[in-house]
């Protein structure tokens, strides 16, 4: 079975040398795509740059939001997968201008922005990669997306899952993730089918669900 793995978070970048991220380091994705090559599968484990590694699977790296989108859309329409599994942390902002002193940059006209300067930043959203997956593939995959939350209660995170377009969702939270714990909760069509405990767990799910397709 063919699987596309997506882990490690968009850095959107500010100027030369700073950039916008969240606190995703990979870890989920990285286990993931080990556990399943070493389970037989054929891996692709699309990654920031800066996120963790899977050595023993087929690595591709992306940095922002815009060169994991264009990735993905590249690698979808060339590579036919059986499953795709969004874990990667994408911003839902990427910057469209710097202000400083009154004057707007772009963050590629920017090679430092000077110590002591007062700083704005203007936010454009992104749009949600998951719910655009199924139309750049040349073939559908069954599809999982990630919600992490952070500490919402059940309803509101079976709420937050439901809104992701997705075959399958798995939600999980800061708050487990903090304390050591790695609880998954499985929801399709916005209802609460199951939870996993442990990621070598979730990865025997995922490569059954795939395998379920073919």
């Amino acid at each position: 079975m063919k699987i596309l793995i997506t882990s490690g978070g968009t850095a959107e970048p500010v100027d030369g040398v700073r950039f916008l991220t969240n606190f995703s380091t990979g870890h989920t994705g990285a286990v993931l795509a080990r556990n399943l090559q070493q389970m037989g599968h054929q891996v692709t484990l699309l990654r920031a740059a800066r996120a963790e590694a899977a050595p023993e699977a087929e690595e591709r790296l992306f940095t922002d939001f815009y060169s994991l989108d264009q990735t993905l859309k590249k690698i979808l329409a060339c590579e036919d997968f059986d499953l795709v599994v969004q874990a990667a942390a994408v911003g839902d902002f990427a910057v469209e201008s710097v202000q400083i002193n009154g004057q707007n940059f772009a963050p590629d006209q920017l090679p430092k922005i000077p110590s002591g300067l007062s700083v704005r930043l203007l936010l454009k959203p992104t749009h949600k990669i998951i719910d655009r997956i199924a139309c750049y593939a040349r073939r559908r995959p069954v599809v999982v997306g990630f919600k992490l939350t952070n500490g919402l209660s059940q309803p509101a995170a079976q709420e937050a899952a439901s809104r992701v377009q997705a075959d399958w969702v798995v939600q999980n939270d800061l708050t487990d993730i903090r304390a050591g714990k790695r609880i998954f909760t499985l929801y399709r069509n916005g209802q609460k089918i199951q939870q996993i405990k442990g990621l070598d767990s979730l990865a025997q799910w995922l490569g059954a669900l795939g395998e379920s397709r073919l």
